[in-house]
């Protein structure tokens, strides 16, 4: 039995070692969890796998909900990225936030279409999902050495 488990604990996380799975027993736990999410995964959703050649645009959102407890997204940036939580949800005001954001270079894989939302400039303030801005600020260095 964990000493403390009436209490409520948040775990940022890169991909490795973590599954949906695990992420159903954390929440049953009272653990809510985020991370990044590779599309191989044991059963991330198929709806949100991306293959080579596939195009979508910049800011291209979707999401769904695993057996009522996790939920997995695809967000569209300069390259796809994929995500897993217990703890967010992508409806309503409080789900994006906006950040100041540096236009990409050139050879970024999605360069074309993410640099029309910047126009001339070299940085922008752009709506992004909160999913997203929450691993970027509390992975507290997790993936900085991949």
């Amino acid at each position: 039995m964990l000493p403390r488990q009436n209490l409520t604990f948040n775990i940022f996380m890169d991909s490795y070692f973590s599954n949906i799975p695990l992420f159903i027993v954390l929440r049953e736990l009272n653990i809510g969890a985020c991370r990044t999410a590779r599309q191989n995964t044991t059963r991330f959703p198929k709806e949100l796998k991306i293959y080579k050649g596939d195009k979508l645009d910049w800011n291209t959102l979707s999401a769904v909900v695993v057996d009522e407890k996790v939920f997995a997204i695809l967000w569209m940036d300069n390259g796809p990225v994929t995500m897993m939580s217990t703890i967010h949800e992508i409806v309503g005001d409080p789900s994006f936030i906006t950040r100041n954001r540096r236009r990409p270079r050139e050879t970024s894989t999605n360069a074309k279409s993410v640099r029309a939302a910047f126009g001339g400039n070299p940085c922008a303030d752009l709506l992004i999902p909160k999913i997203i801005d929450d691993y970027n600020h509390n992975m507290n260095g997790v993936d900085i050495s991949d």
